[in-house]
C-alpha cells in the first residue's frame, strides 16, 4: 500500500509539473513614474496581454526605465514589452510582432518660445546642430533617422540616462542649460504644469516621417518566438481591431486617427467597425 501510495504522490508531482505554466514577464517602461504607467500597462493586459498569451504563459508585469528594458528583451531571460520601437539594432536581439500595438504621432521638436519661432513647417535639427544648437536627448533610446545626426554632433548634445529621464530633460530645458528636446507631447504634458508648458513651442522635425510604429517585442528565446506566434494570431482577432481602434481614437486627433487607421488596413490588412 505504501508503494502505491508513493507512486500516486509521485505521479501527481511530475503531472503537476509538466502542466505548469513558464513564466513570462512583461516589462513596461516606467517613463512617468506615476499612475499613468500602471494604467497603461493594465488596459494593455486586460484587453491584449492576458487573452493572448495567459492561457500559455504565467505573466508578471515589471516596471524600470527604459535602458533596462531593452537590455532585458536582449538577453536571455523569458521576457516581452508591449510597445517598442523597431530598430535594425534591435531585430538583431529581439523579435518583433508582424502588426504594430500602436502608431505614434513622431516625437516633435521643442524650446521655449523666446528660441523658436512658431510655424507650421516642419524644422531641420541637422540644420540647428550646424547653427551650434545644443540638444538633449534620452541615451538609451533611439531617435532613428537622427541617430547618426546626434552621433556626428556628439559635443552639442547632452544624452540623459537613468530613472525619468523625461524629467531630467524637460527641467534642463525650462532652465535654459540646453536649447532644445526631441519628445513626444503626452510626455512632456505627464512632468510639465501648465504655466511652464505655456512657456514652449514645438516644431514638426523635418528628417522624420509622419507616423512612427511602435511593436510587441520580445526576447529571443523560445517563449519570446511563442509569446510573439500567440500575439501575431490575436492581433488578427476582432477584439484586437476594436482595442487599436479605440487606442488611436482616444489618444489623437481625429484626422490623425482616422490616417493611423486606414494605414492599418491598408498594410496590415486590419478592418475596424464604423471607421468613418
Amino acid at each position: 500500500m505504501r508503494l502505491i501510495a508513493f507512486i500516486v504522490i509521485l505521479f501527481t508531482l511530475n503531472t503537476a509539473t509538466a502542466t505548469e505554466k513558464p513564466k513570462l514577464t512583461i516589462w513596461s517602461h516606467a517613463y512617468f513614474a506615476s499612475e499613468a504607467d500602471k494604467l497603461s500597462i493594465n488596459l494593455h493586459l486586460a484587453a491584449v496581454i492576458k487573452p493572448a498569451l495567459s492561457k500559455t504563459f504565467n505573466i508578471d508585469v515589471e516596471f524600470t526605465n527604459h535602458a533596462r528594458v531593452i537590455k532585458h528583451l536582449s538577453s536571455n531571460e523569458a521576457s516581452c514589452t508591449f510597445n517598442a520601437i523597431k530598430t535594425p539594432e534591435r531585430e538583431e536581439n529581439m523579435v518583433f510582432s508582424k502588426v504594430p500595438t500602436y502608431m505614434h504621432l513622431q516625437r516633435q521638436l521643442y524650446a521655449l518660445k523666446s528660441a523658436l519661432q512658431p510655424s507650421s513647417e516642419p524644422i531641420s535639427v541637422a540644420e540647428l546642430l550646424k547653427n551650434k544648437g545644443s540638444f538633449g536627448i534620452i541615451g538609451s533610446t533611439s531617435y532613428r533617422e537622427l541617430d547618426e545626426i546626434f552621433a556626428n554632433k556628439h559635443h552639442n548634445v547632452a544624452a540623459i540616462y537613468g530613472e525619468n529621464a523625461f524629467l531630467q530633460l524637460s527641467q534642463l530645458l525650462i532652465n535654459k542649460r540646453i536649447d532644445y528636446i526631441i519628445a513626444y507631447k503626452q510626455a512632456l504634458e505627464a512632468h510639465i504644469p501648465a504655466h511652464e508648458l505655456d512657456l514652449l513651442t514645438s516644431r514638426r522635425i523635418a528628417e522624420y516621417p509622419e507616423f512612427i510604429n511602435g511593436f510587441f517585442a520580445c526576447s529571443k528565446t523560445t517563449i519570446g518566438y511563442r509569446a510573439i506566434a500567440l500575439i501575431d494570431n490575436f492581433m488578427k482577432s476582432a477584439e484586437m481591431a476594436a482595442y487599436l481602434q479605440q487606442l488611436h481614437r482616444q489618444n489623437n486627433h481625429p484626422d490623425d486617427a482616422k490616417a493611423m487607421l486606414d494605414i492599418y488596413t491598408q498594410r496590415y490588412g486590419i478592418h475596424f467597425k464604423n471607421s468613418h
